[in-house]
């Protein structure tokens, strides 16, 4: 018999980290081993410093409910991937009550799940049977009470290049790709009008005592997910008095969670809420306008069609102009205010973490906004990255940290008063991708 197959010790901060591999359904090869990630982002604080190769530092959650948080590691290439291992160091109590972990060949998946357990005390291992991939996701799907958040000291993937036959991840239907697909069984009739791209039709209640209507809609893969715009064209007062927005990453009406509720508006009803990672959408009425308009949906939009959201939010806010731009790290920083479209401020490298750009206003406004437009370059946006504001370009204070987005990242945050906007890159994309922004626009 030959002895349980291992991951080959990797030493971190002169400690052992043993992870073990053995399965009661998968037999590893002697090629099994722990490797270190190219980069490692997600909704964890100080996030590198779970790949930092030191036990005495953490990326963490900074609250005790972290239940739907996560994390990526980008393994750099394609792997057959058998496992993943959380050493949670000095923090040996702060691990996840249940996680999840998903592999994907694209940062933008489709994603596989792999497997589906508890966290434990000093580490947390998941193995499973070899995945082809590149991209390891961690989400934490439960809490285990307590005021603990849950703390990474280091993060590891599990690879055996001589495993054979290993599961690949079916490619994502060309259908799926494009736009959210209606669901059947809604309550509203003609749900697909609200995503056929044209105003002149309608999805609609057809009568106006529909509190409780609902109907959920598939993005055809899992997206960060932070507005939901209804659009209701021809019949602008056709609008909900109140309803609610709920996620899920599962068709399943036990995992939907609530990330808004309030009030419809006249011609548009738009639900903003903080990103979240998800699949399916659930749209319900709470109460009926009145006893005379129905409900009615033109058209739906989500911040994937960046130009329509956009326009509806953007007409709120006033523009802040630019006077003056410096940046470090990044070449040809003032194209990010001038008039040419085709000009862009770029780290022309994928190693960008510390990189800056500071945007001077010229005075004291407020500020509640900041949009980094990338495209023609939609991946090339920071992994993450902070915004900090100034009134004298000396002190400074952080006012939002996140995740960029593909095409365009958007950092939105309780209104403050400042002069400078500087954006801050704190981690690394991944090994491909530049960071680049054709313009920046702040509002307030």
């Amino acid at each position: 018999m030959f002895p349980q197959p291992r991951f080959v010790a990797l030493t971190v901060s002169a400690t052992l980290i043993i992870i073990c591999l053995a399965t009661a359904t998968t037999a590893q090869t002697y090629q099994a081993r722990a490797v270190r990630p190219a980069s490692v982002t997600g909704d964890l604080n100080d996030i590198p410093r779970a790949n930092d190769e030191r036990e005495d530092t953490r990326a963490n959650a900074g609250t005790a409910n972290y239940a739907g948080m996560s994390i990526t590691l980008d393994l750099g290439g394609q792997h057959n991937i058998i496992g993943v291992n959380q050493n949670h160091g000095r923090w040996p109590t702060h691990y996840p009550g249940a996680y999840k972990v998903e592999v994907a060949e694209n940062a933008d998946g489709p994603w596989m799940t792999a497997f589906e357990g508890a966290g434990h005390r000093g580490e947390s291992r998941a193995v499973f049977e070899a995945v082809r991939g590149r991209f390891i996701r961690i989400t934490a799907t439960d809490t285990h009470g307590g005021a603990d958040d849950w703390s990474i000291a280091e993060v590891r993937g599990g690879i055996d290049p001589g495993a054979t036959n290993p599961r690949r991840i079916p490619a994502r239907a060309p259908a799926a790709e494009a736009s959210p697909r209606p669901q059947a069984g809604v309550a509203m009739r003609n749900i697909a009008f609200a995503f056929d791209q044209n105003l002149n039709t309608r999805a609609t209640t057809d009568r106006p005592d529909y509190a409780g209507a609902s109907f959920i809609f598939d993005l055809g893969g899992e997206y960060e997910l932070s507005r939901v715009v209804q659009i209701h064209g021809q019949w602008p007062d056709d609008c909900p008095a109140e309803y609610q927005v709920d996620v899920s990453r599962e068709r399943n009406e036990s995992k939907f969670r609530e990330v808004w509720r309030g009030g419809g508006e006249r011609e548009r009803s738009v639900a903003a809420f903080a990103p979240v990672i998800t699949r399916y959408v659930r749209i319900t009425a709470l109460r009926a306008r009145d006893n005379y308009h129905w409900w009615s949906i033109a058209e739906l939009r989500t911040n994937r069609d960046e130009e329509t959201v956009q326009r509806d939010e953007e007409d709120r806010l006033a523009a802040r102009e630019i006077r003056q731009v410096n940046a470090q790290g990044l070449s040809n920083a003032p194209a990010v205010s001038d008039e040419n479209n085709a000009n862009r401020a770029t780290t022309g490298t994928v190693n960008y973490a510390g990189s800056w750009i500071t945007a001077d206003l010229g005075g004291s406004y407020t500020v509640a906004k900041v949009i980094q437009v990338h495209d023609p370059d939609d991946r090339d946006f920071p992994g993450r990255y902070r915004i900090e504001v100034s009134d004298d370009g000396r002190n400074w204070r952080t006012v939002w940290t996140g995740q960029g987005q593909r095409g365009r990242s958007i950092a939105t945050f309780n209104p403050v008063r400042a002069r400078f906007v500087r954006i801050i890159a704190i981690a690394n994309h991944d090994l491909e991708h530049w960071w680049s922004i054709y313009k920046l626009k702040i509002r307030g």
